[in-house]
Order: structure tokens, then sequence, then C-alpha cells
């Protein structure tokens, strides 16, 4: 059984995750399976205006009517007009939309690929498409996955309408906050079964899948290389999970006995754990990840979430984001009986140096706008709870009695507020 240990989260927002916990989330042994004789795989088009997360596509079948279960509700959906589509006499497995997106492709792109591990099946191709008219060369990671499922030599990537002799397709094995397969896990295990160890690797009992070498020079991640140092201090060997192979990434999530990352879809990867497994996310995002509430739930994870975020205003799933060594994670040190970080990230110095890049990037990437995401009203009180947290942090910069920025530095207002300093006026 899963166990969440949700009390280094801010309170309102441990509140939503025992409410998502809460939501029904079944188990499904059984998936449906449709075949049909010269269908049609439709390619991706995006559709402006819709609220549909990638586009429409899927497979329409030949009386030109679309197949619901090749699409994913609110992500994939619907079929759209099309003429002279190319025609292949193969019997294919129909697997959906091939996203360029590591985390997507875990929790959303290869639900399809159960089928591949049925007995009896027999298919000349497994087809994914991509955006239309889009080209792609399937390389690394996603490539390898391919290989250790044994259906690499059997793949084919779409972009343009496609007639097949006969179309099969499995349903999804796992849509997010609502159900899952066992058939879902088998994948993971399936290719966790399949690699290939190599002698020279040494495997640590704990391990910090680190972001910092991912977000290097993007200027939306603040604070990162104080997490790396925070985690190196505690015995944790510092991964940057894509310098690796899946193979040698599977290998350290299978033999650790703790990992902990930072949130966004590098946990997500705790799909290829073993059951029971301890997981330690550090939270950058103000909201709760719904899809890794169900990896939780299907790996029965030992999770720990703490909110060792600066959360200061509503910004979009990019950023700009600043982590660090707040009052949270400093509790839960203690708690822990674990070290804090180097006195230098640990500091206001470094804080306040964090916190002025992120505002520039804020500004910088907003302007003056303001931003709301279509979920945020719903969340309100989790946000607000979360800058009220945060606002003493920073609270002079914030109140214009300090600047942030070189430039306001001969700005009048805080000249002004620099002379009522200088006379012990402020």
């Amino acid at each position: 059984m899963y166990q969440i240990e949700d009390r280094y989260l801010r309170p309102k927002k441990a509140q939503w995750l025992r409410r998502m916990y809460n939501t029904p989330f079944l188990c499904r042994e059984e998936l449906s399976v449709w075949r049909g004789e010269n269908a049609a795989v439709l390619p991706l088009r995006e559709i402006p205006g819709e609220d549909i997360l990638f586009g429409r596509g899927g497979v329409v079948d030949q009386n030109g009517d679309y197949v619901p279960l090749s699409g994913i509700e609110t992500r994939i959906m619907g079929a759209y007009p099309f003429e002279n589509p190319a025609y292949r006499d193969e019997t294919v497995v129909y697997c959906g939309y091939l996203v360029n997106h590591w985390g997507h492709f875990l929790v959303e792109a290869v639900s399809r690929l159960w089928y591949a591990l049925e007995e009896g099946v027999q298919a000349d191709k497994y087809v994914f498409f991509l955006d239309e008219g889009d080209k792609r060369e399937i390389r690394g990671n996603f490539r390898m996955f391919f290989q250790l499922l044994n259906i690499w030599d059997k793949l084919e990537i779409i972009n343009r309408p496609t007639v097949y002799r006969e179309v099969i397709v499995p349903e999804i094995a796992f849509q997010c906050m609502k159900f899952y397969s066992p058939k879902f896990l088998k994948i993971f295990d399936t290719i966790a079964d399949r690699i290939t160890v190599q002698p020279q690797w040494q495997q640590p009992e704990k391990i910090f899948f680190t972001r910092s070498n991912f977000a290097k020079g993007n200027h939306f991640d603040f604070g990162l290389d104080g997490l790396d140092n925070y985690f190196g201090r505690n015995g944790y060997l510092v991964l940057a999970p894509e310098t690796l192979t899946l193979e040698q990434m599977i290998w350290y999530i299978r033999g650790a006995k703790e990992v902990a990352t930072i949130s966004g879809s590098v946990h997500h990867n705790m799909l290829f754990a073993r059951n029971g497994q301890k997981l330690n996310i550090v939270e950058r995002f103000v909201i709760n990840d719904d899809h890794q509430v169900g990896i939780n739930q299907m790996r029965q994870l030992q999770v720990t979430s703490i909110d060792a975020n600066y959360h200061l205003y509503t910004v979009d799933l990019v950023g700009p984001l600043f982590v660090g060594y707040n009052h949270i994670l400093e509790r839960y040190t203690r708690d822990q009986g674990l070290l804090p970080p180097e006195p230098y990230y640990a500091s206001e110095k470094y804080r306040i140096k964090c916190f002025k890049q992120y505002m520039e990037s804020y500004r910088d990437h907003y302007r003056y706008r303001w931003h709301m995401e279509p979920w945020y009203p719903e969340i309100a009180d989790s946000l607000y709870e979360a800058y009220q947290d945060n606002y003493p942090y920073f609270r002079e910069y914030l109140d214009g009695e300090k600047p942030i920025f070189r430039e306001q530095y001969v700005q009048l207002h805080y000249i002004k507020q620099f002379i009522k300093r200088l006379t012990g006026k402020v």
C-alpha cells in the first residue's frame, strides 16, 4: 500500500493532495481492443480555439467515423477532413501520438504498448503518428525503450493520413486520475527485466535526480545548485537523468533504497521502480502533479513531498520557478537528522541573488501581463498561501523599499528609500 507524508507541504496544498488521493482510481484487469479493415490513421492537427491539449488525430474507420478508443480525453480527440491518404497493405497496431517529451511519453505515448506483450499477437507494424508534416529521428532513450520491448524493427512513424488493410486499436492502459491496468506496469517491468548491467556500474543506496543540468541556461529555474549541494552533503549520488542511458537510469532507480527528485516529469521515471520504494519529492510548483499521484498509487511508493519553493506569482509550467533551503526544508532536515547545505547555499545572500534572477526572468517572460492558467482559480487558496509564506523572505523588495533591478537604483522612489534608511526614518 502506498504511503504519503504531506506534513512538509503547506497546509492548503496538502489538503488538495489528499483530495486527489481520495479520488477513485480504478484498477482494471481487462482492456478493450478495436479492430477495423481499411481504417485510416490521422497524424496530429492542431485546430485553433479548441480546448484540446495536443489536437486532433487518431483512427477513422472505413465509413469515415472516428474511433473514440483511439483518442485520449482532453489530450487528442477527433477527426478532420483529409484527401489522398497513403495506403499500406498491412495489419498494424495503433499506438497514438509520439510526443517529443519524455514525461508525456512515459505516461501517455506508450500506454497502448501492453498489447505488444500479449500472447499470440500478429502484426506487421506498430504505428505512431507525429504532427502533420513533421519529421523526427527517434534516438537515445526513446529508441532504447522500443528496442528493449523488441518492437523497434516493427516501428512505423507517420506524418500524413495513412490507410491500412487492418488497424488494431488497444485501449490506453492508464488515464490520469481515472484508472490504470496492471498491464501498464508490465510494460515497464518487462523493460527493466531486459536491461544489460555493466560491471563498472556502482550502486549507491541513495540517489537524487537533479534538474540543474537540464535547466542550465534556460533562465527559468533558480536555486537548483543549492539543492544539488544539499543532497550531495547527505550522501545522495546526484545524477542528471538526461545524461544517463535508459538502462543506467533503471538500474540506479531499482537498486536504490531511497530516490529523491525535484518535481516535474523526472519523477515519472518511477514507473520503472520496484513496488514500495521510498521517494522524496522536492516540490518546485505550487500545484500537485496529478500524473505522479497515479504513479505513486500504482507503484505503492512511500512518498514524502517537501515544499522547498519560493512561489510568489502565478506562472505557467515553464516558470520561472525558484527553490531553496526555506523554513520547510529546514524543518525536514531537522526531523530527519540531516545536514543543511553549505552555509553559502543557506544564506540570505544566495537567496536574494536567486530572487533577483527569478524576478528578472519573470519580467522578461511576462512583462506587465497577468498570467492565469485555466485551473488556477480552483487552487487560488494554495496560490495565496504560498505567496503569504514566502512574502517575509523578500518583503523589502516586494514593498519597494529596496531595488531589485540595476536601473531602479537611479529612480527617485528608491533614492528616497535609501535616504530614509541612512537617516533612520525607515
